[in-house]
């Protein structure tokens, strides 16, 4: 029996080259039994295993053969078998999983995130099922280019994880260009958000609660701490990250609601979950029984990040301030929120809600909701206050 490291797993590979199934590929867990199994079209068959822990689904595929159709005990079954097929494992073999390991690591000492690293080796190990030899730039640039079903901006992710891995090993090459082609995001309507947040598990409920509130990116929710809020003073604060600033948000009744409820067994919130990655699982699994449950198949297309666009572009309806927009989503440039004026039809008016206010008291009880001075007559004493419907 010998081990052979996988990204930040360490799997038991036997002499024939069979890991064995008792570690979870996705968090690592040994809680795992027995599901359906898969049949392949050469009618072969592969055993299914789920995770307790994270109810990941996983396989391995049998036992892989060298060219010469041997088992040579380097090759490696267990690498990323969701998507494996039989016919294009011939380099998944423990050199090349090992320099990719190695690249990995060398990525960590750089200071690059967990999240980076793991979209980087999925890429690399992507090009390794295509049969591309990571050696020699020519052949994966011939892979690239080969794969008319990615889209430019897919293409794009494998280049940046390639030039990085070539840096490191020394190799030479001409980097192809391919710009990705920007589309608006997908924005649903404020009742499926709610939808979604009663229907699914209470710690993905109160991170989506979280991120409509505030529009923050799935990783700074995913690592707030319970210092970060502020129950007296009803304040949460954003620690940032992808270099945008940080913000400070006031909390809502119904999301105070919720943290007071949560158990404040450790220091993060969120702590329930091992990474992003087994978060973002559950949320998908839950999304789905939605979509089914509410036969919405709009649900599906809801992501964490869905809701930073939906706080952007409802905050650019009801101020049509873009500095405003920009505060509260923490760009730095500008550029990056100029997005979300175009997801307004232009020309469309929603019109107002006026209110009068004859005293001091109404006047600040129409400023606490949202209310802005417009005009005042009668020599001032009475005041028009109005807010977008």
């Amino acid at each position: 029996m010998t081990e052979c490291q996988y990204g930040f797993l360490t799997l038991d590979v036997s002499e024939g080259g069979q890991a064995t199934p008792s570690v979870c590929p996705k968090c690592g867990s040994t809680r795992s039994y027995r599901a359906s199994k898969r049949y392949m079209l050469d009618g072969s068959e592969i055993q299914r295993y789920l995770c307790r822990d994270c109810t990941h689904r996983y396989s391995f595929p049998p036992k892989l053969k060298s060219i010469n159709g041997s088992g040579d005990g380097n090759q490696i079954s267990a690498l990323d078998a969701k998507n494996l097929e039989p016919t294009n494992t011939s380099n998944l073999n423990v050199g090349n999983v090992a320099k990719i390991t190695e690249h990995i690591h060398w990525m960590q000492k750089q200071g690059y995130k967990q999240s980076t690293m793991e979209r980087r080796q999925s890429a690399l190990i992507r090009l390794l099922r295509l049969n591309a030899d990571l050696a020699d730039p020519e052949s994966v640039k011939a892979v690239i280019a080969s794969q008319d079903c990615w889209k430019a901006s897919q293409k794009q992710v494998v280049v940046f994880a390639y030039d990085l891995y070539a840096k490191q090993y020394g190799y030479t090459w001409n980097r192809p260009w391919y710009e990705a082609v920007r589309e608006l995001p997908f924005i649903p309507q404020e009742r499926e958000i709610d939808d979604l947040i009663a229907g699914v598990h209470k710690e993905i409920g109160l991170l989506l609660l979280i991120a409509k509130e505030t529009g923050a990116r799935a990783g700074e929710i995913y690592d707030l701490l319970w210092t970060d809020i502020d129950f007296e003073g009803r304040t949460l604060s954003i620690r940032a990250e992808k270099n945008s600033n940080p913000r400070r948000f006031q909390l809502s009744k119904k999301l105070q609601n919720m943290l007071e409820c949560y158990p404040k067994t450790t220091e993060r919130i969120f702590n329930h979950y091992k990474n992003l990655n087994n978060l973002r699982r559950t949320f998908e699994h839950d999304r789905k029984r939605l979509a089914v449950k509410l036969c919405n198949p709009r649900l599906n297309q809801i992501t964490i990040h869905t809701l930073r666009h939906w706080k952007g572009t409802t905050e650019y309806d009801k101020t049509k301030d873009i500095l405003h927009v920009m505060q509260v989503l923490g760009h730095k440039n500008i550029k990056n929120t100029l997005l979300y004026t175009q997801l307004i039809s232009v020309g469309e008016d929603k019109g107002y809600i006026c209110k009068i206010a004859k005293t001091p008291a109404e006047a600040v009880s129409l400023i606490e909701a949202g209310f802005e001075e417009h005009t005042s007559f009668d020599n001032g004493n009475v005041k028009l206050f109005r807010k977008r419907k």
